[in-house]
């Protein structure tokens, strides 16, 4: 049996699902996954990171009070050997393109004109690799639909104000699902406002990376893991022994059919929940609500927990907008139907479960792992020095948690 075919959830190394995507996506998927090597996990994570950008800010849900558009911060978890950074390639190739079209009339644009003017020319950008904080915020200035931040290693992503002394991690912190205007300095502009960032993240690590550099990282306490959806290599992923090539001509075109079809779409288009969509979705956050009120649910799984509320509209949003490009649909409303939202909370149980797996892989005996165990367990705790010293902390931490 093929692994795609197995139960990819409820295990140590759960599998990403497929099989609730639109099926051209599904071809396109299992094809690059064999050709490049890689678990389908990686292309997947790479493919809706990619529609997520080609759909920009004109396809949006809104509840009336928040708005949301397609947008994730996606990290593809695997060894260097293992295709992280092929997969994002090939994903991301419709839009590398539509960015270098863009750069050339922006080159035509700017002929003749003075530094100024040319600094101040705006052009389409999807696409920035490797950028620093500076920089990526400046691009959004001018791209409303958002762009797309790509660390083929994501520790470079991480080593925030490499260059300064800012507080680069607490600004795409902030930024995430917050589409409220936002203000930067820029040296000789004064203050410049983003009146619409959208900011999306993707890149790849290894696992020995995560339990070496962020065992005692402030980023597990402060929201900024628990915002990324981890795309991990799975246990039983094996390599092909069969050294035939796979063709990719095929979905090459097919994908960029679909990527350009969504790009070239001009006007707005609403993106809403069906009555039964609706209802899955209200039962999901109902669980959530459960699992907190028993006390069965805290510490870094409940900021996870809260994020997945918030990705599976943009999740489904995603695989809702496949559909639309498959069927190459021109009406200004899509409803995400009740398969797609199965479906995506399938995905959100995989999201939860990589996260955790990669919470163990950082914490293993660390401080932060131990926080969330006296969290667990304060109702049941009668000598705080004794359970201190059981845990391998201090008296005075125990109380600390357990009164903040």
């Amino acid at each position: 049996m093929s692994i795609l075919d197995k139960d990819m959830l409820g295990s140590e190394s759960p599998r990403l699902p497929i099989e609730g995507l639109p099926y051209q996506t599904q071809e396109i998927i299992k094809t690059y996954a064999q050709a490049l090597d890689c678990p389908t996990e990686f292309v997947v994570g790479a493919a809706i990171a990619a529609v997520a950008q080609a759909a920009g800010d004109r396809f949006s849900w809104s509840d009336g009070i928040h708005t949301n558009y397609p947008q994730f911060y996606s990290i593809l978890v695997g060894s260097s050997t293992e295709g992280k950074s092929h997969a994002i390639s090939k994903m991301f190739a419709p839009l590398a393109e539509a960015d270098t079209i863009s750069l050339a009339q922006r080159q035509e644009a700017i002929a003749g004109k003075s530094k100024d003017e040319r600094a101040r020319t705006p052009y389409i950008t999807n696409i920035l690799k490797d950028s620093t904080t500076e920089a990526y915020l400046s691009s959004l200035v001018y791209n409303s639909g958002g762009v797309t931040l790509i660390h083929d290693e994501a520790p470079t992503f991480f080593t925030f104000n490499k260059y300064n002394k800012g507080n680069d991690g607490k600004i795409y912190t902030s930024l995430f699902a917050n589409n409220a205007p936002y203000n930067i300095a820029r040296k000789g502009d004064g203050i410049i406002t983003i009146m619409h960032p959208i900011v999306r993240v993707i890149g790849g690590i290894q696992p020995e990376v995560l339990s070496r550099n962020f065992a005692n990282s402030e980023m597990l306490d402060d929201g900024m893991f628990a915002r990324f959806l981890w795309f991990y290599k799975p246990d039983d992923f094996r390599k092909d022994e069969s050294g035939v090539r796979i063709d990719t001509a095929y979905v090459a075109r097919l994908w960029r059919q679909l990527m350009w079809f969504v790009m070239e779409r001009k006007q707005p288009v609403k993106v809403m929940f069906d009555a039964k969509s609706a209802a899955l979705y209200n039962g999901f956050k109902n669980e959530t609500a459960k699992r907190y009120n028993a006390g069965s649910l805290f510490g870094y799984e409940l900021s996870v927990c809260g994020k997945l509320h918030i990705y599976a509209i943009m999740w489904a949003m995603a695989v809702a907008i496949l559909r639309y490009a498959e069927l190459s649909d021109t009406q200004d409303t899509i409803y995400i139907c009740e398969a797609e939202m199965k479906y995506t909370l399938r995905c959100m149980e995989y999201f939860r479960q990589t996260a955790m797996r990669v919470y163990d892989t950082i914490t293993d005996g660390s401080v932060p792992k131990k926080r969330d165990c006296i969290l667990g367990l304060k109702d049941f705790i009668i000598n705080q020095s004794q359970f201190a010293e059981s845990i391998g902390v201090s008296q005075q931490y125990v109380s600390k948690v357990i009164n903040k």
